[in-house]
């Protein structure tokens, strides 16, 4: 009997694709690492509607995985042209702290007259590299949680784990 491949891929596009937008939008990134546990989540439960087997908790595991690389990715692409918009909010946030506390620490006026320095490509990647690995993690976490909510249970025949016989006579 030849046993199906489980297709990890189109799930984790999907469902990483939309978290790597909403972690992207102004906002709504304040809960970024929500996002990527929810939508790893739902990468597993499209895994577990699609699939005709049972899902195994590594399937989990690597769905929630492949659902926060595509998230960091799309997410970094996005805040490429977002840029401006962060620099100028932060900047209207340094401002208004500044009016808020008495004595500011040196250099504090660097920070209030963010500049947009253009692009970088080693900074990038290196954020790219950083946010991959964060969003791996909460991405597995998401999916072992799907896994346990979604996870299509075994037939009554089959068993998990194997049971030792239970001696019940009384000495």
């Amino acid at each position: 009997m030849e046993k199906k491949q489980v297709d990890f891929l189109k799930p984790a596009v999907l469902a990483g694709a939309v978290a790597g937008l909403i972690s992207a939008v102004p906002f709504f990134n304040c809960l970024c690492c929500l996002w990527i546990i929810a939508a790893a989540a739902f990468s597993v439960y499209l895994l577990a509607q699609k699939s005709e087997a049972s899902l195994k908790s590594s399937d989990g595991f690597l769905a929630g995985i492949l659902t926060g690389l595509v998230a960091s990715l799309v997410n970094g692409l996005l805040e490429i042209p977002l840029r401006p918009v962060y620099l100028s909010f932060f900047g209207r946030f340094f401002e208004a702290m500044s009016s808020f506390m008495e004595e500011m620490p040196s250099g504090w006026e660097n920070l209030t007259q963010m500049r947009d320095q253009g692009f970088n490509l080693a900074w990038f990647l290196l954020e790219l590299l950083l946010s991959s690995i964060l969003f791996s993690l909460f991405g597995a976490i998401g999916g072992l949680i799907g896994y346990s909510l979604f996870a299509k249970k075994k037939e009554s025949g089959e068993k998990d784990v194997q049971t030792l016989p239970q001696d019940h006579s009384h000495s």
